[in-house]
């Protein structure tokens, strides 16, 4: 028995020699480092909304992924982590060295307050569901800790839909696009951990704004449509009010700023007869941070000439004026303020 026992002991010890000289402390297998992120960004602009504040309200949420490359060949597109945070002090996460990490983050302000939470896409659980909902659209709760080494991401941080707090019963289908919300995006790239190193992301703010000003309807009533985000009708003048939206593409407006290119249309219809009403339609453009204010006056009876439109250079705000004549004819002219 002792022999049995003898040979049972050499065997386990040389299997352990064997492991460690095949899983020992290869650095190519990458030892964990703890480090932080740090968000900094535009918060602070204001498109004629109440005054922002700094990043870090209990109110606001702020979704992250996680993506590194897991052969070590830089490509970073392999699923790491994920999470749902509403205090930035727990956005600390565990990485491996040898490895290049992207993180991709997504912020919406006062999110408490605008956006659906509740049971969605069939859970019993609450949770919020667009743009915070997992690529297994399951709605996500606020852990404000990473869910490391899961196939799940949140899959809605690239585009303008959210399920607002108006929504009732959430799916796939019903969220709406160019929510009206305050959202911010932002990516990094290509970093490499170290002890207690600092993952710096700058995001911006992806949304636009604009305003309807009406004038001139003194009878009958004037719809006006706007892309996907907007949608009216009146039968006296209104000065409006402005509002933000966020932008169709979330990404390419982060990524490159391109004005996102909306489709204005008006429809009068007269008290006085068929032959008064107007149906006409012209695509405008709305740019990111620009409060666009659409001024459009009903004028009767007045001698139409060509449609134009002027581009000029824009500032942090953007008239455009557009006169619609009973003969049909819009005239608009894009006049930039200082």
């Amino acid at each position: 028995m002792k022999k049995i026992e003898l040979l049972a002991a050499v065997l386990a010890l040389l299997a352990g020699g064997i492991q460690s000289c095949t899983k020992g402390p290869d650095p190519a297998d990458g030892r964990e480092m703890t480090v932080r992120l740090n968000l900094d960004g535009d918060f602070d602009i204001d498109l004629q909304q109440d005054p922002l504040t700094r990043a870090g309200s209990t109110n606001d949420a702020y979704g992250i992924n996680v993506y590194y490359d897991k052969e070590g060949d830089g490509i970073q597109d392999d699923r790491y982590a994920y999470g749902v945070f509403d205090n930035t002090a727990d956005m600390t996460i565990t990485l491996l060295s040898n490895h290049k990490y992207k993180v991709v983050c997504t912020l919406v302000k006062d999110a408490k307050n605008t956006l659906y939470f509740g049971q969605a896409f069939g859970n019993a659980y609450s949770g919020y569901a667009y743009p915070f909902q997992t690529s297994a659209s399951g709605s996500t709760l606020v852990g404000n800790k990473f869910i490391i080494g899961t196939s799940d991401i949140l899959s809605g941080m690239s585009s303008g839909n959210a399920h607002i707090a108006a929504t009732t019963s959430p799916s796939a289908g019903n969220a709406t696009p160019n929510a009206s919300v305050n959202r911010f995006y932002g990516e990094t790239s290509d970093y490499e951990p170290v002890p207690n190193g600092t993952i710096n992301v700058y995001l911006k703010r992806v949304v636009f704004g604009a305003k309807f000003v009406i004038s001139g309807v003194k009878e009958g009533t004037l719809k006006v449509t706007c892309g996907d985000f907007f949608d009216k009708t009146y039968s006296a003048d209104n000065e409006g009010s402005p509002a933000i939206y966020s932008f169709t593409d979330i990404y390419t407006c982060w990524q490159k700023e391109t004005p996102l290119a909306a489709e204005i249309s008006f429809t009068y219809t007269s008290n006085r007869g068929t032959l008064w009403d107007i149906t006409q339609s012209q695509t405008i453009q709305f740019r990111r941070n620009v409060m666009t204010t659409v001024n459009v006056r009903l004028t009767p009876d007045l001698s139409g000439g060509l449609f134009e439109l002027e581009e000029e250079p824009l500032d942090e705000e953007n008239i455009i004026d557009m006169g619609i004549n009973t003969d049909g004819l819009i005239d608009i002219i894009v006049n930039p303020e200082s």
